[in-house]
């Protein structure tokens, strides 16, 4: 899936307190709730509407670390009249939104591109539509064919049409996951040849009774009452390695095919962070250990040791895209704050992504500068000391980095010069962490480490909870 070749060794965009208000200078400014493409020999963020630019925000990049914004989705609003109409009619009042949210766009059957988008009446209710539209080229104009879920208020008894995602199952068939907070995280099937609903209802269909809410909204995929910005892919053939003790041999891996949902939890303004679901069928996702809660990917934190250190943060990080490039990257692609506390803006981030040897997603949290996955050397990692960063449950709070973090040329672990677990690197780049009792499972990539100006190696781990780590320099 990997392909090694040497990377561009781009340093990323660092404009961190921009507040530059010509559209043409943003680059990573401003995007929020981002969802990649590639296409043309380029890649492309949408996303959601704001500062004057509220019908979808688009960005191109040649190398997925330089961004430009080259305009919007939609020429005009009144290319949204079909489903303003029917959003009006359903909440009874004028609309008190002005924005476009969550977009995600993928190539049509026949040529051109879908996009599917959302629009809500109200900020924190579920009176919303869910809508596809159409364009001959990736940066439109499109223009509305359809609605394709309404959603009527009643928090709890009907989900919010919001936050769509494509994705392509083990078949072939095509499915929207949707959703947020109340009502949980939703999946319906599409027509791949039309990109609209398999089942053709429609919500005069569902408001006339003729059929029900289950048939109507789609299957729920997670009961959760606070996740939102859900995405979902497929991957076949995830080599899984069984758990033994640091001082058996390895046996070999078994080869699994998953599926990987993932939304973001908590408040957006204060204590956003991502969640991961998997499981071997499309739909079992709170099994296996995963529950209603997922499990936490990420959340407030910094490689900055203190608050007197300069430097930017990953504070409220999350709506996050699962990005697959054509030559095997794979990429996480999130919105982030970056100062602790600060309201807005949001930046476009991007982060390298990988399993662990139990079959979890975990990424580079580090921003992107063109590196792809390798094998790493045990002399990359043997007797280097890292930074790191301990999340946990709490998400309120930011977690600073540490330094001292050592992995020994013995398989030992030290913190601080005392012996705190062992470690071992095996396969490509798996790294398996026994840290004070608790197993947890990574990968090593390497990384442009922003604190030291330099490439080198990081490693992320998963446990009960995610455990960082940076080489320092």
């Amino acid at each position: 899936m990997n392909k090694k070749t040497a990377f561009s060794r781009q340093k990323p965009q660092l404009s961190p307190l921009s507040r530059e208000r010509d559209p043409a200078g943003w680059g990573i400014l401003n995007a929020h709730d981002p969802s990649l493409i590639e296409a043309d020999g380029f890649f492309y963020a949408f996303s959601t509407g704001n500062n004057g630019q509220d019908l979808y925000q688009i960005r191109r990049s040649p190398d997925l670390v330089r961004w430009e914004y080259v305009g919007q989705a939609f020429s005009d609003p009144a290319a949204l009249s079909p489903v303003l109409a029917q959003l009006r009619a359903v909440y009874g009042k004028p609309i008190e939104n002005t924005t476009l949210w969550a977009p995600d766009v993928v190539p049509a059957t026949g040529g051109g591109y879908w996009l599917y988008g959302c629009f809500t009446a109200e900020f924190g209710n579920n009176y919303s539509v869910l809508f596809l539209a159409h364009a001959s080229q990736i940066c439109g104009p499109y223009s509305v064919s359809q609605s394709l879920v309404v959603s009527g208020g009643h928090w709890g008894e009907t989900p919010n049409a919001i936050d769509p995602q494509i994705l392509y199952d083990a078949r072939g068939r095509m499915f929207m996951t949707y959703g947020s907070f109340f009502g949980g995280i939703r999946l319906l099937e599409l027509n791949p040849e039309t990109g609209a609903r398999k089942d053709g209802f429609s919500w005069e269909d569902y408001r006339a009774g003729k059929i029900a809410a289950r048939q109507y909204y789609g299957e729920r995929l997670l009961d959760a009452d606070d996740a939102e910005g859900s995405v979902a892919a497929y991957c076949a053939n995830v080599p899984v390695y069984p758990r033994v003790g640091f001082d058996a041999p390895l046996p070999a891996p078994q080869f699994k095919n998953f599926y990987y949902l993932m939304a973001s939890r908590g408040s957006l303004f204060r204590d956003y962070n991502m969640r991961v679901w998997r499981s071997e069928a499309l739909g079992n996702f709170e099994g296996a250990g995963f529950g209603r809660e997922g499990k936490k990917l990420s959340g407030s934190c910094t490689w900055r040791h203190s608050s007197a250190e300069p430097g930017f943060d990953f504070f409220a990080p999350g709506h996050n895209d699962i990005f697959r490039a054509s030559d095997g990257r794979e990429l996480l692609v999130y919105h982030n704050r970056t100062a602790f506390g600060e309201g807005w803006p949001h930046y476009l981030f991007l982060g390298l992504l990988a399993r662990n040897a139990e079959g979890d997603l975990v990424f580079s949290l580090n921003r992107y500068a063109g590196e792809r996955l390798r094998p790493v050397g045990r002399e990359e990692l043997a007797g280097k000391f890292f930074d790191f960063i301990p999340l946990t449950a709490r998400n309120d709070e930011p977690v600073y980095a540490r330094g001292g973090f050592q992995l020994c040329e013995n398989g030992s672990v030290a913190l601080g010069g005392e012996s705190a677990g062992r470690w071992r690197l095996f396969g490509e780049y798996f790294v398996d962490m026994e840290l004070r009792g608790t197993l947890y499972r990574g990968a090593a990539m390497p990384a442009f480490i922003e604190r030291a100006g330099k490439f080198g190696i990081t490693v992320s781990l998963l446990g009960e909870f995610p455990l960082f780590l940076n080489e320092s320099f």
